[in-house]
Order: C-alpha cells, then sequence, then structure tokens
C-alpha cells in the first residue's frame, strides 16, 4: 500500500519567531485581515502579534470567531475581508480562529459557499495565503491542510481537505501561550495528545508519522502538567509538540477518539480539545487489543517503567498514563459535567457512526461500540 507524507507550512519555533514571520509578510500580501476570537482581544494577546505583525503590514481585524465555529461565522469573515480588500489572513488563536481563517482563504479565490467544499480536494484555484500564530498548545490547526466547521442544519462538523489548504508560515512563539490559563492548557494539551496517540496507532500511520507523533507524545508527558501550572518553558514545549502531532495526524489519520467528540462538539457545543480529553482514555481502553506493540512504544514515550513486561502488559501501562494525566489536569471526565443527558447517547452513538475520522481507528467500531463509549464516559 502506498503511503504518504504532506508537507507542512514553514515553521517559525522560538523567542523571535515573531519578527521572522513579519520579514517575511510582504511577500504574501499588500493588506491582511486578522481572524481571531473575542478571548484573545479581551486578554490583550492579539496585540502582541499585531505590535509586531502589523509595522510590516497593514490589517483589518475580524475578532467574532466562536467555538465550533459554524458557516455563518465562515461567511461573516469573509464578508469583512472582501470589505477590506484583505489579500492575506492572519489567524490568531486556537484551531477555531485557524479554520476560519483556512476557510476564508478558500472562498477568497474560489468563491461560493464553504459547504461547496466539504469533503477532500473539491476546489482547484490556490487559496490566499494564510500566516497562523496559535495561542494554544492542542489543536495541531497551524500545520494541517484542512478546516473542519461546523453545519447546524444538519449538526454535522464538515470537514473540508486539500493540499492546498497548508498556511504559508506558522508562528511558534512563546510569548503568545505564556499567559495561557491552566484550564485551557489542560484541554487543549490533551488534545494534543489525542491527536499523537490516535495517528500513532491508526491505519494510515508510516514511519514519518510515527516520529512526529512519538516526539509529541513524550514532549507532553514531560511537559503537559506543568504547563497547567503556568510553566513558560513547558508551555512552548507543548506548542512545539502540538503542531508535531499535528503534522503526523494529518496524513496518518486518527479514529474513535475524533468520532465521539466532533459529534458531541456538533450537537452540545462542547469544546474539542475538552471532548477529546474526555473520551481519550475510554478510547485507549477499547483500542489496546488491536496494537499492543504500539501502546506499549506509547507507554515508554510517556515515561512509564515497562522494562521486562510482555507488549499486553507494557500496553496497559500506557492506558494507567492517560488515565493519570486526565486525573493531574483536571479535564472534565463524564459528559454529565458537561450537561449532555444520557438520553442523547443513541442519537449521538448513530452520528458518530458516520464520521470520516472513525475507519483509521485501529479496531473496527461498531454502533453497539459507540453506545457503549459514550456510557462509559457518561
Amino acid at each position: 500500500m502506498t503511503q504518504q507524507f504532506s508537507s507542512p507550512p514553514h515553521l517559525l519555533m522560538g523567542a523571535d519567531a515573531l519578527e521572522a514571520a513579519a520579514e517575511r509578510l510582504p511577500r504574501l500580501g499588500t493588506r491582511a485581515l486578522v481572524v481571531t476570537d473575542p478571548g484573545i482581544v479581551a486578554a490583550g494577546i492579539d496585540r502582541i502579534v499585531t505590535d509586531v505583525l502589523g509595522a510590516a503590514i497593514p490589517f483589518s481585524t475580524f475578532a467574532d470567531v466562536v467555538g465550533n465555529p459554524d458557516i455563518d461565522t465562515v461567511e461573516a469573515a469573509a464578508r469583512a475581508r472582501e470589505t477590506t480588500g484583505a489579500d492575506v489572513l492572519i489567524a490568531i488563536g486556537g484551531g477555531s480562529s485557524i479554520d476560519v481563517a483556512k476557510s476564508v482563504a478558500v472562498l477568497g479565490t474560489n468563491g461560493g459557499s464553504i459547504t461547496d467544499y466539504e469533503g477532500v480536494d473539491r476546489f482547484t484555484a490556490r487559496p490566499l495565503p494564510v500566516v497562523v500564530v496559535p495561542t494554544t498548545v492542542g489543536s495541531g490547526s497551524e500545520v494541517t491542510k484542512g478546516a473542519v466547521i461546523t453545519n447546524p442544519e444538519t449538526q454535522v462538523k464538515m470537514v473540508i481537505v486539500s493540499d492546498l489548504m497548508f498556511a504559508e508560515i506558522a508562528v511558534l512563539d512563546p510569548r503568545v501561550v505564556a499567559g495561557l490559563p491552566g484550564r485551557i492548557a489542560a484541554t487543549t494539551g490533551m488534545d494534543a495528545l489525542t491527536h499523537a496517540i490516535e495517528a500513532y496507532v491508526a491505519q494510515g500511520a508510516n514511519p514519518v508519522t510515527d516520529a512526529m507523533c512519538l516526539g509529541a507524545i513524550e514532549l507532553i508527558g514531560e511537559h503537559l502538567v506543568a504547563a497547567t501550572q503556568g510553566d513558560p518553558d513547558s508551555l512552548y514545549g507543548m506548542l512545539v509538540a502540538s503542531s508535531m502531532a499535528g503534522i503526523g495526524f494529518h496524513d496518518a489519520g486518527l479514529g474513535a477518539v475524533h468520532a465521539l467528540a466532533n459529534t458531541l462538539g456538533a450537537h452540545f457545543g462542547v469544546h474539542h480539545g475538552t471532548a477529546n480529553a474526555l473520551f481519550l482514555p475510554y478510547v485507549i481502553d477499547f483500542n489496546l487489543p488491536a496494537a499492543p506493540a504500539r501502546f506499549a512504544r506509547i507507554a515508554r514515550a510517556l515515561g512509564e517503567e515497562v522494562g521486562g513486561l510482555s507488549d499486553d502488559e507494557a500496553a496497559a501501562r500506557a492506558s494507567v498514563a492517560v488515565h493519570r494525566l486526565a486525573e493531574q489536569t483536571g479535564v472534565p471526565r463524564t459528559m454529565s459535567e458537561l450537561g449532555v443527558p444520557r438520553d442523547a447517547i443513541p442519537r449521538l452513538a448513530a452520528d458518530a457512526l458516520a464520521q470520516a475520522d472513525l475507519p483509521g481507528n485501529p479496531r473496527p467500531v461498531t454502533l453497539e461500540d459507540l453506545i457503549t463509549l459514550y456510557e462509559r464516559a457518561a
């Protein structure tokens, strides 16, 4: 079987990453639209970025991105771009802002509605250039070749994917995550761990994605707990790990955690990282029999002592490690904590069965399995 690896955007990393991006920005366009959310603006994080990048190119700001962004958000941002005449997008934020910016870039050269491009390779014109400055430590969207946008009519998260959707530049600057609240570091950090683990055991894994995912898992095991406590070096370590996990999963694929989480987010508006963190430990338990050798390597990457253990015994240590991280970071462990009623499970499971990420799971998943997984997390 032919395997693949798609080259991610140009990564600029470290203390002067924003300044390095500013030098390159005028080559991409003449006016920028900054795409961000109200929380980023309220915290002043957008100014950390625009004080540097704004000196290189004039810009306007669209700051109305919502969590689990929907079609209306994309259309509003697209109108803002048309009004201002921006020919380059700068996304500042988590996965929501990044996905909206990438979607607007597609519409900027292809026209129509974002619903026209659901699926893989549904457009032909190269999108407008996008510069991405992630401000959380989990989505990985800065290095992936797609976007996820909610269709509120169908309660489905649409996936738009193309090799043309990579950002031009992804900026990993420690300044923008230095003050990340512990709660957000926890949920987005567990999101990154989900990406790395799911991709490492996914059907589409290959040696290149394996290297990225295992490296990310090691960094997350080293830095996640300290990052939730505000340690700046660990927050930067998690920022890099998130991008590494993103590079891994966009070719290797994902699995049942994302099928469960995307469906929960579409129906109840649950933050994507929170949903992934909720389901990850239970799906690992489900998947252990399908890939014991790989889960054994995950356990070692997370720092578990597995010398002398069989693959099955070592794999079980991966489950122990992830359950412990979930407890240490304080992420939600049940859907009831998120206000999700148990009687929603049959509908959630039916919709999760149709999720595009599900076939990548290392163990086949039935409707009954999905119901059981939702019930474990209820």
